[in-house]
This record gives C-alpha cells, sequence and structure tokens, in this order.
C-alpha cells in the first residue's frame, strides 16, 4: 500500500510540475487539461489540485465554474483549509462582482495565514525596549527601496518615473534601487540624474530572485529607516500620509493594504520599518530561497509571511480601509493629485497595468525594435528595446507604459518611432 501511495505521490509531483509550467506560459487551456484529465483523476479530492483548477477557470473567465471549484476544495478540506484556497475565492468573488464575500474570505485567509505561522519554528527577533528614532536629518539615511532587473519598460519606466516624484511626494527620503547588469545603462543614468542611490548586486546576490534584493537593506549599517516598494508601482500622497503616521505612532514597523486582494500578512511593496531589530538580512534570505522548489512571484511574500511577520507583528501598524484585520487603521486625509485620479487607483497598483500600447511596423520583420517616444515637441521620453510581433497581416510592437504615457499617445500628442536590429 505505501509503495501505491509513493507512487501516486511521485505521479502527482510531476503533474504539478507540468501545470506549473502552463501557468508560466499563460497556457491556461493546458493547465486545464492536465489538471482535469491527468491530476484529479488520480487524486480526485486534493484542495489545492482543485484551486489550481479554479485559477485556470478564472483566467479562462469561467468565474462561477471556478468558484464551484473552490467550494468543493473547502468541503474536502475538512477543519483545516489552506489560506491559498481563500485567497483564490477573493479573486475569483471579486470578479463576479460579490465584494462583501470578497471581504469575508480575504479576512478568512489572513486569519488562517496567522495560524499557519504560528506553527512555524522560526526566530523572533526582540523589539528594542526604546522608542524608534523616527526619520533622519540626514535624508540619505532614510530609504525608499527597490528591486530592478530587466529592461522591461513597465518596470524601468514606472521606476524612473518614483525616483521624479520622489522629490516631491517625499522630500525627507531617497530612492534606492538594487540592480543587475540586465538594466539598461540608460535607466541607470536617469535615476541617478533624479537623485536616486543604485547598489549593484554581487555575484552571490544574484543566485537569488531579484525579489529579495530590496530587503538587503536590513543589513546597511549606514540606514535609519526604509520602506520596501514595487518597481512597477506609483508613490503617492496616499501612502506617504500612512507612512507620516506610522512614524509619529512609536511603532517599528508598517505595513498597508488597499485591495481586498491585499490579504497577505506582509505585501512585499506595501511595509517598512526601521534598521536594527532584523538581524543578518541576506542569510536568512538565501537559506529560505535554496530551500524552496517552486519559483513564483509570491516568494518574496512567503518568505515575509513565514520569516519576517513573527517579529514584525510585535510592533507594528497597519493601514487598511477595509479592515481586514481588526486592528487595522483607515488611511489619514492626504491631498489627490493626477497619481490618486488614475482609474482604480489603489496603493499598490500595477500602473502600467492598465493599458498596453502598441504601434505598427511598415514592413514584415520579426525580431528586436529599438524605438523611441517623443512628446508633442519631439523631445524624447523614453526609448526601449522590444520584441515585434505579427498579428495576422500586421507587424507590431506593444508594451506596457506607464498610465499618463498610454493617455497621451492615445490622444495623438506623444508618437514612436523605431529602428529595426537586424542580428546576424
Amino acid at each position: 500500500m505505501s509503495l501505491d501511495i509513493d507512487r501516486i505521490n511521485q505521479q502527482l509531483l510531476i503533474f504539478a510540475k507540468e501545470v506549473r509550467v502552463a501557468f508560466d506560459n499563460k497556457d491556461y487551456l493546458l493547465a486545464k487539461d492536465i489538471l482535469e484529465s491527468k491530476v484529479l483523476k488520480l487524486a480526485p479530492n486534493v484542495p489545492l489540485a482543485l484551486s489550481d483548477l479554479a485559477f485556470a477557470e478564472s483566467k479562462l473567465g469561467n468565474h462561477l465554474t471556478a468558484y464551484n471549484h473552490l467550494m468543493k476544495a473547502i468541503q474536502v478540506s475538512g477543519i483545516q483549509v489552506n489560506s491559498a484556497i481563500y485567497d483564490e475565492l477573493v479573486s475569483v468573488t471579486q470578479k463576479l462582482h460579490r465584494y462583501e464575500e470578497s471581504r469575508y474570505y480575504a479576512k478568512l485567509s489572513l486569519k488562517v495565514k496567522k495560524e499557519e505561522v504560528s506553527k512555524e519554528k522560526v526566530t523572533i527577533f526582540p523589539i528594542p525596549s526604546m522608542a524608534p528614532p523616527g526619520l533622519s536629518h540626514d535624508k540619505s539615511k532614510n530609504l525608499i527601496c527597490y528591486s530592478l532587473f530587466g529592461q522591461l519598460p513597465r518596470y524601468c519606466e514606472t521606476a524612473v518615473i518614483n525616483s521624479r516624484i520622489a522629490l516631491q511626494i517625499y522630500p525627507e527620503w531617497t530612492c534606492r534601487f538594487y540592480v543587475d547588469d540586465s538594466v539598461p545603462k540608460n535607466i541607470i543614468q536617469r535615476l541617478e540624474a533624479n537623485g536616486a542611490q543604485i547598489v549593484y548586486v554581487t555575484e552571490e546576490q544574484k543566485k537569488i530572485s531579484g525579489l529579495f534584493w530590496r530587503f538587503f537593506v536590513f543589513d546597511d549599517k549606514d540606514v535609519q529607516c526604509f520602506i520596501i516598494r514595487d518597481a512597477d508601482s506609483l508613490l503617492s500622497y496616499k501612502e506617504k500620509a500612512a507612512v507620516d503616521e506610522w512614524l509619529s505612532s512609536g511603532k517599528w514597523f508598517h505595513i498597508m493594504r488597499d485591495a481586498y486582494e491585499h490579504s497577505e500578512l506582509i505585501l512585499a511593496g506595501m511595509w517598512g520599518g526601521y534598521a536594527g531589530v532584523l538581524k543578518n538580512m541576506e542569510e536568512l534570505v538565501t537559506k529560505h530561497f535554496s530551500n524552496l522548489s517552486i519559483l513564483n512571484k509570491t516568494i518574496d511574500q512567503v518568505f515575509l509571511r513565514k520569516i519576517i511577520w513573527p517579529t514584525v507583528s510585535q510592533s507594528v501598524i497597519v493601514h487598511d480601509n477595509y479592515m481586514l484585520e481588526p486592528n487595522s487603521l483607515c488611511y489619514p486625509d492626504y491631498p489627490i493629485s493626477e497619481i490618486e485620479k488614475i482609474p482604480y487607483f489603489h496603493v499598490g497598483m500595477i500602473d502600467s497595468g492598465i493599458k498596453t500600447v502598441k504601434f505598427y511596423l511598415d514592413k514584415a520583420y520579426i525580431g528586436h525594435v529599438k524605438w523611441f517616444l517623443q512628446d508633442e515637441d519631439g523631445n524624447e521620453v523614453c526609448s526601449y528595446v522590444s520584441l515585434s510581433k505579427q498579428y495576422s497581416d500586421d507587424y507590431i510592437v506593444e508594451v506596457n507604459l506607464p498610465y499618463h504615457y498610454s493617455l497621451r499617445i492615445a490622444e495623438n500628442q506623444w508618437h514612436f518611432s523605431y529602428q529595426l536590429i537586424h542580428e546576424n
């Protein structure tokens, strides 16, 4: 019997990897087929397999079908429902416009995550007995920290914008970007021109997912205060008001949530703290990363949940208008700027995810294209290299650009020009 169970588990592990590859390639039909014809045929009552099937169905637009799979996943889970199932329910119920239900499952997810974490054996660092020091008078010691890698404008251009608007929104702070050589040199120059610090990660640090690099600020003895942010999410006056309230709270750490789907203990790009509490961050990250069997876009948040939350939770203020936790605070009043006027704005929103822009090539060409975006006066706004694609008889370049860029392009104020890069 045990040999049969081992064989089934090994087969399920192989299928799970196939599903993960399909998800990574955004081939949701293939993922659905593997789950239905292989995984659930072999083991029909595996809760997380049902949750994965729900994810695939939702991506295919079948939200009610996804919801029913998740209800079955809860039913077969018994008394211990995995928090990932609740997270998927939050997403699906939002797409069904059942927002009260979304909030219900988001609160359940946070509750279960706390229960899951309480069973982990991790080092909990003590909170200092004295009050935190507040902002340094030296703005180079108050850091807004980002990871930045690759050359996609979704990340690089939004990073440049953040380095510029931080001068107005966060005048007492300095942006710091942890980067590698994959970031184009002209992006580095533009960041530095806006006063940002650039830290190139070491060869050893490069072995760790770039999602974690921004956490290395903990090990910098010259830093007093830091906030961690996502490169593709714009800074805002809304979050600045929350940060200021945290700084005057006497708490050592700060967490923000601003959507039902923010049902995580610590969102990787929406938290901050003071130096001197958490120790040996690079060592903690390296150990955690080396034990991962599956890499995805949430591995940094799982690390924060399992390893960092137990320490942070001892002295933290949480801002969350949805009150997913009972002790959360609503965001303080803040001035409305053009950023807060962006449709569906919330703290942590992916700015370039709202609109995708494209331009057409005047000849048949599949390959790299160096393109230039110019404003109404012919001045260069930005320049990147992207791959062209063929759609029917057209050859196009499709890119994610910041929202305000896409508006000006749609209004024919800004225009593209390009050069084909012919490869040998």
